[in-house]
């Protein structure tokens, strides 16, 4: 382990104070504001503490880590704004086990159109009523959950910028470097049903999916291409209503040693057939009539 870093239980310990995530707080409302620094007195007229003394202890707290101080007043750092942005997410405050809501699309399992997202463990799953097929989860803040009405319109595009990262090699949760490997473990982590998965893992942070190879490629130019021929959109498409990404259906083994992966991806009267290399990389497209 490297010493020089920060001990993470030392950082939760300097926010986790009533008046410093108040100073974050108001610092991050003054930027939304377009101001980009607060003076010391009306930064501290604002935190409404009357104390100077025991003002200044607690905004002395965060200078450096987590607020900059400059020629003009105090402003946040990138880890002072990641913290404003997990208070506001609610992670820190709020729960939101229980919200369910109804999901647009059929089942891959039984094409019954009885889906709900329903989150629980601080993630959304989306599963269906009538077979109990778990579709697709992912991790997703809580207060979101509670606030928009176009909750899973906002889930899709969380889920499709997470998959998009971690596919390319940078963890969605810390910029890590993340590793991706194939593997046919149905672990809980597992999304879909599917023979194998792309087993993505950050370096450093806990970040870590079993991710379907099709939700990989739902933008890939081919595959976009496909359907835009046909009039299809599939950027509007969620990601639990695409049965050839996430079910074992559409996704064979061509070749064990080395693992060879092919997708079928049917439309009409085509269909786009994508070969993966043992890496889950596409190395091959083809068109059938």
């Amino acid at each position: 382990m490297d010493d020089s870093r920060p001990d993470p239980a030392d950082a939760l310990a300097v926010i986790g104070n009533e008046r410093r995530v108040a100073i974050i707080y108001e610092l991050q409302r003054a930027f939304r504001e377009g101001k980009d620094t607060l003076a010391y007195a009306e930064l501290k007229r604002r935190v409404g503490v009357r104390d100077s003394g025991n003002f200044n202890y607690h905004l002395q707290r965060l200078v450096g880590q987590y607020v900059r101080k400059t020629d003009v007043g105090y402003a946040l750092t990138y880890a002072g704004r990641k913290v404003a942005s997990a208070l506001t997410a609610g992670i820190f405050t709020e729960q939101a086990d229980g919200t369910t809501v109804l999901a647009s699309g059929t089942c891959y399992n039984c094409h019954a159109e009885s889906l709900t997202a329903r989150y629980e463990r601080e993630r959304i799953c989306i599963a269906c009523d009538d077979c109990d097929e778990e579709i697709l989860h992912n991790p997703f803040p809580p207060a979101p959950t509670t606030r928009r009405e176009d909750l899973l319109f906002a889930f899709d595009a969380w889920t499709r910028r997470w998959n998009a990262l971690a596919s390319a090699g940078t963890c969605p949760e810390c910029g890590s470097r993340m590793d991706g490997k194939l593997t046919d473990s149905n672990s809980a982590l597992s999304v879909g049903d599917v023979p194998y998965r792309l087993h993505v893992t950050c370096r450093e942070c806990w970040a870590m999916s079993n991710l379907p190879l099709g939700l990989l490629v739902r933008d890939h130019p081919q595959v976009v291409g496909l359907h835009t021929a046909r009039d299809v959109d599939i950027g509007s498409t969620p990601s639990w209503d695409i049965d050839w990404a996430l079910h074992r259906d559409y996704l064979a083994v061509v070749s064990d040693d080395p693992l060879t992966l092919q997708l079928r991806i049917p439309l009409d009267d085509e269909e786009l057939q994508l070969t993966f290399d043992d890496e889950g990389t596409v190395v091959s497209t083809e068109i059938t009539h």
